[in-house]
């Protein structure tokens, strides 16, 4: 497999750099930010939705002129379509956050409780990718926890 090359999970082409290092990003924004208790339900989702739409549209942006660089002309309306259905996939990274928002509100849990819950899944999720990386590239037993644990540690800085 290709350096960033796209892993199928799923029906779902999925760019795994761009997964981890949205998590990463995302991360970092809730554990710096301060005053959940102050937001209500819709703020919190901005405040989760924020980054990674930030990191969407500048995919889109690059991607479109990567290609029209690439391509030495601008591009057709339907190459432009291409690029953003390409990229719109990877909006699906909120989908997690947003469900652990979602049933946590309900259950009553402040914002500051949940938002711990969803970097520590955040933390975790590092984790299962590098378990993922590792197996695909051949590891099992104890050679395997190396990238677990290297994505947990990443995940835990």
């Amino acid at each position: 497999m290709p350096i960033a090359e796209k892993m199928r999970i799923g029906g779902l082409k999925i760019g795994v750099d761009r997964v981890i290092y949205t998590t990463i990003t995302l991360l970092a924004v809730l554990i710096i930010y301060d005053g959940w208790e102050q937001l209500r339900f819709w703020n919190v989702v901005t405040v989760i939705v924020g980054p990674i739409l930030a990191i969407f549209l500048g995919h889109v942006f690059g991607a479109t002129l990567g290609s029209r660089v690439a391509l030495g002309r601008p591009l057709t309306r339907h190459e432009h379509r291409t690029v953003f259905a390409e990229e719109c996939r990877f909006l699906l990274i909120a989908v997690p956050p947003l469900v652990i928002l979602v049933i946590l509100t309900i259950a009553g849990v402040s914002f500051t409780r949940i938002i711990q819950v969803i970097v520590l899944t955040g933390v975790l999720s590092l984790g299962v990718w590098g378990g993922v990386a590792g197996r695909r590239a051949g590891l099992t037993g104890w050679p395997l926890l190396v990238p677990i644990i290297y994505g947990l540690f990443v995940g835990g800085i």
